[in-house]
């Protein structure tokens, strides 16, 4: 609920792009294109995945290198 929360608020501030990192199951969620009650898409990609955020398209990131190292 609280997640559902912010989600909205971050659409409303006009966040185009909403990241949720999963460190349990390591995965990035991504949220993308901006309604009026939240965001229209969501992809989940695992950690061999690279992303480039919205604002900086010539940023590329691998989902692997934000999440804690594997022990």
């Amino acid at each position: 609920m609280k997640l559902e929360i912010e989600i909205k608020s971050y659409a409303k501030a006009g966040i185009k792009d909403y990241w949720v990192l999963d460190v349990i199951n390591r995965q990035l969620y991504v949220l993308r294109e901006l309604l009026q009650e939240g965001y229209g898409n969501e992809v989940v990609l695992d950690e061999n995945a690279i992303i480039c955020p919205l604002q900086f398209p010539d940023l590329h990131v691998q989902v692997r290198e934000i999440l804690p190292p594997v022990i």
